[in-house]
């Protein structure tokens, strides 16, 4: 099953003055990306559209498919149901101001769309999203929604979502292809996992521009506890060379998100209520 491969731009500094080391790191990733000829699903913060606009003409001039993360790197409930709606429609003009391209796909910051922001559908509906990819179908220190459906699914508004790939066993069920689990999940075990993906699934993995910058000093991220910061300060110089193992254990590297959810607009697929 061919690999997606995404990535979520955001600037996980806790303030100005350190380095926006996201900036170079963004630019190792779009180079690691098109030296194997491979598009990308790029969700961006839209803060960082104001900031640094020059880094998303750079995304979208190597052809890769922008989405958003977020108009802010903050989950899902603590932006609130007052403030999200505002907050996506602006992320969203703000990325399609500088690209000139439509934004379609939406992944919420963290993972965090769980049964308490399930609210949040109908705001990303309205914001004129048609596929998100914010759930995590697994128990996670940070984020996560246990029980809900492992292959993509369509909200009860229409919004088709594409839940992230896990694999194991109860609560020991890990998004073995992203994040810090592709530097720490061993590759066999990934493999046993891709060959026991339902034909149904969709296969994406997902990195950040820290998880690729080893000489990054240490210290507490905004979301994190000194804890999980020190396990995902740990291994960064693994991920790329994981990553480029995993897309070809799964056969190469698949098309953009948006094209995978334009393919299932015509497709039955599962309803899950948001309310």
């Amino acid at each position: 099953m061919p690999l997606t491969v995404t990535f979520d731009l955001e600037d996980n500094r806790r303030s100005p003055k350190q380095e926006a080391r996201f900036v170079p790191m963004s630019h190792r990733f779009l180079e690691f990306v098109e030296q194997r000829g491979i598009t990308a699903t790029v969700f961006i913060v839209g803060e960082i559209a104001r900031t640094h606009p020059q880094l998303l003409r750079r995304v979208a001039d190597g052809g890769h498919e922008i989405g958003l993360h977020g108009l802010r790197h903050v989950a899902l409930g603590d932006v609130g149901p007052a403030r999200l709606a505002d907050e996506l429609r602006e992320g969203r003009e703000l990325l399609e101001d500088i690209v000139q391209t439509p934004v379609v796909g939406f992944r919420a910051p963290i993972f965090s769309l769980t049964p308490g922001t399930a609210w949040a559908v109908e705001s990303i509906s309205r914001a004129g999203f048609t596929y998100s990819s914010s759930v995590l179908p697994a128990a996670n220190p940070l984020h996560g929604w246990p029980g809900a459906p492992r292959m993509p699914f369509r909200w009860d508004n229409g919004v088709v979502e594409l839940p992230c790939p896990v694999g194991g066993a109860g609560r020991a069920l890990v998004p073995y292809l992203g994040g810090i689990y592709l530097r720490y999940v061993p590759l066999s075990l990934a493999r046993r996992f891709l060959r026991e993906l339902d034909d149904r699934a969709v296969a994406w993995t997902y990195s950040h521009p820290y998880d690729i910058d080893p000489d990054e000093p240490f210290f507490t991220m905004p979301y994190a506890g000194w804890l999980t910061s020190r396990v995902l300060h740990t291994r960064r110089g693994a991920t790329l060379p994981a990553l480029d193992a995993r897309i070809a254990a799964s056969g190469g590297a698949g098309p953009p998100l948006a094209e995978v959810a334009r393919e299932l607009v015509s497709v039955e697929l599962p309803l899950m209520r948001s309310r």
